[in-house]
Parts: structure tokens; sequence; C-alpha cells
């Protein structure tokens, strides 16, 4: 898989040869509705998910990739960890998918008071709501 096999909605935000970012319907969560903060967003990088972002110089051997509702609203069921970019790569465009099919649980993320009207907007782009 490559990164132009993204399903409809994903956009590739930052692809300099190493760390990769994507985001979900930038058009929609991005405007006046709703908080930028909240951009779903997927991560291909050398940092763990483990590590806080603010700690982001410490590397580890493995591409990690990781999956963001908001900052520090994690979706663990997307994470994984690879020996190579080229894989990281091929398990976040699965991961995009999955995402875009709606076979995540979203409201699951969320430890106490999940955000309804995000989550009801989430669940109408993603084969969840349909």
């Amino acid at each position: 898989m490559s990164l132009e096999e993204l399903p409809e909605g994903w956009v590739v935000w930052n692809d300099d040869g190493g760390r990769v970012v994507l985001v979900f319907r930038p058009d929609v969560f991005e405007g006046a509705t709703y908080d930028a903060a909240r951009l779903p967003t997927l991560y291909v990088s050398t940092r763990s998910p483990e590590v806080p972002m603010r700690r982001g110089d410490e590397r580890s051997e493995a591409w990690h990739v990781a999956c963001t509702l908001e900052p520090e609203v994690r979706v663990r069921e997307l994470e994984s960890s690879h020996e190579l970019r080229a894989d990281a790569v091929d398990a976040t465009v699965a991961a995009a998918r999955r995402f875009s099919r709606g076979d995540v649980d979203f409201e699951g993320v969320y430890a106490a008071n999940p955000p309804e009207a995000y989550l009801r907007r989430l669940a109408e782009l993603t084969g969840d709501g349909a």
C-alpha cells in the first residue's frame, strides 16, 4: 500500500520522507463549527505514542503509527509499531481505511464525558453513520 491509496477524506499534511501526518476531513474539522484541535490525525514517526509531544525529540529504533481524535485522546486500537517505515505507512493506510469505514469505537477512546456532537459528526462521516 501507499499513501496514494488513502480512503476518501484523508489528506496528507506532511510527508518529508520520515514523519508522516494524515488528517481526516480538514474541510469539516478545521472550520468554525469544531475546535481545530479535534482534527482526527494519523501519525507515522520514530517517536513512540507513549512519549509525550513535549518530549518529541525522543526517538526509538522502530516506526510507530498513532491516531488522535484530539490532543491527549488516542485511538489505541489503531496504534502499531514496525521495523520499517514502509510497513508503518502500510499500517497507517489500513488504519485510515478502518477509521473511514467506522470500524473504530470512537466513543470508547474517551475516559469520561465524550463530546457527543463531535462523535455524532464522526459517525455521519464514516461508515458508522451509514
